[in-house]
C-alpha cells in the first residue's frame, strides 16, 4: 500500500518534478537546510526512498547495456524492467531540477560566505536548531540511547579541531570520491544536511568554487578539465553513496532506529561548533588559489571561535538567526502538516 506521499508525487508530471527538485536542490546547498526535509515537504519524500532504495549494481549494469537491443524482436528487456522498476525517470528528473539550482545558486552562497560570513552562518545555525526535533520525533525511546549523540558530537566537532591546515579544499580524486559518497547518505535525510557534511570536511566551499569555475571556463571558452575531472568523480562517489550507504542508512533505521536517529541528532549539535558565526579567520586553514591568494572562505570549518567584539557585529548575525529559526521552524510545521495528511489519505486507500 502506497503512502500519500507517494500516491501524489506518481501524478506528478515532469515539469512539476522538477519544480520540486529546483527547491530540493536550493535546500541541499544550503548548510543546514535538508533537502530530505524539504522531499517530505513536497510530497515526493517516500517515493525517492523508495526508488533509492532499489538501486543496486545491478541496475548500473542494466543501464549500460546497449541501449540497440530495445528495437530488436524478443530482445532482452532487461533496461526497460529496471527503470521501470527503479522509477528512473522520476529521479532524473528531480536530479535535474536539483542540479540545476545548485548551479544557479552557488554564486550567491560563495559571495555570501566570503562577504558575509557572519550572518549567513548564523542564519544555517538558526535552520539547524529546530531541524533537530524531527530526527527526536522519529524516537521510540529516549532513555540511555541518547549516549549515542556523543560520538556524533565528537565526529563533527572533532574534524575541525583535528583537520590539518592543508586538508580543506583538497584537490585529490580519492577525496571527491569519498566526500560525494558520504555526503550523500545525508542529503536524503529529515534533519541532516549534506552539504553541512562538505563544511564538516573542509570541502563544502572547495565543491562550490570548483562548480563556478567550471560554469565560467564553459562561458569563456576555457574549461578547466582538472576541474571537470574532479566533479565528475563526486558525481561518481554521490552514485555509489547512494548504492551501498543508502542501503546501510536503510538497515540501521530498521535495525537500531533509536540510536541512529540519536547519533543525527548528535551530528546536529556538534555542527554548531562548526558554524558559531563569530570567528578567527586567520587560525583557519590557508588555501590558496592559482594567484597566491588566501581563500578566505575555506578557513570557515577550521577557524578558531570568539565572542562578537561589537553590538555592530552582532545585531546583523543575530537577526540573521532569528530569520533562519523562523524559516527553519515554519518548514518542520507544514511538513508535520503534509505527512499528518498523508496519513490521514492513507487509511482512505
Amino acid at each position: 500500500m502506497n503512502t500519500s506521499a507517494d500516491v501524489s508525487g506518481k501524478k506528478d508530471g515532469f515539469v512539476l518534478t522538477f519544480i520540486k527538485g529546483l527547491l530540493i536542490g536550493i535546500a541541499n546547498i544550503i548548510p543546514g537546510v535538508s533537502g530530505g526535509t524539504f522531499a517530505l515537504i513536497l510530497g515526493v519524500f517516500h517515493r525517492l526512498i523508495n526508488a533509492l532504495n532499489g538501486l543496486s549494481f545491478e541496475t548500473v549494469k542494466s543501464f549500460l547495456s546497449p541501449v540497440v537491443k530495445l528495437f530488436r524482436k524478443n530482445s532482452d528487456n532487461t533496461f526497460l524492467n529496471e527503470w521501470r522498476r527503479t522509477d528512473a525517470s522520476f529521479l532524473i528528473v528531480l536530479a535535474l531540477g536539483a542540479f540545476a539550482s545548485i548551479l544557479s545558486t552557488s554564486f550567491l552562497i560563495d559571495f555570501l560566505l566570503r562577504e558575509h560570513h557572519a550572518p549567513t552562518l548564523a542564519f544555517f545555525v538558526g535552520l539547524i536548531l529546530p531541524s533537530i526535533a524531527i530526527p527526536w520525533a522519529m524516537m521510540k525511546r529516549h532513555d540511555i540511547v541518547v549516549l549515542w549523540a556523543i560520538p556524533g558530537i565528537i565526529l563533527t566537532a572533532g574534524v575541525s579541531l583535528i583537520m590539518p591546515d592543508g586538508s580543506a579544499g583538497s584537490d585529490n580524486l580519492l577525496v571527491a570520491l569519498a566526500v560525494g559518497a558520504v555526503s550523500v547518505s545525508a542529503m536524503i535525510l529529515p534533519g541532516l544536511s549534506g552539504s553541512y557534511i562538505l563544511l564538516v570536511m573542509g570541502q563544502y566551499q572547495n565543491v562550490i568554487s570548483k562548480i563556478i569555475a567550471v560554469q565560467r571556463g564553459l562561458a569563456s571558452g576555457n574549461p578547466e578539465i582538472n576541474v571537470i575531472i574532479w566533479l565528475v568523480t563526486l558525481v561518481i562517489g554521490i552514485v555509489a553513496g547512494i548504492i551501498i550507504f543508502a542501503k546501510f542508512l536503510s538497515y540501521l533505521l530498521k535495525t537500531f532506529p533509536n540510536a541512529t536517529m540519536m547519533f543525527l541528532i548528535g551530528l546536529l549539535i556538534g555542527s554548531l561548533w562548526i558554524l558559531w558565526p563569530f570567528k578567527n579567520m586567520d587560525t583557519g586553514a590557508s588555501i590558496k588559489d592559482k594567484s597566491g591568494n588566501v581563500k578566505q572562505e575555506i578557513r570557515i570549518a577550521t577557524a578558531s571561535n570568539r565572542m562578537p567584539v561589537s553590538t555592530a557585529e552582532a545585531l546583523p548575525a543575530g537577526a540573521a538567526f532569528f530569520a533562519g529559526l523562523i524559516g527553519s521552524s515554519g518548514m518542520i510545521i507544514l511538513g508535520k502538516r503534509m505527512d499528518n495528511s498523508g496519513k490521514s489519505s492513507n487509511k482512505n486507500i
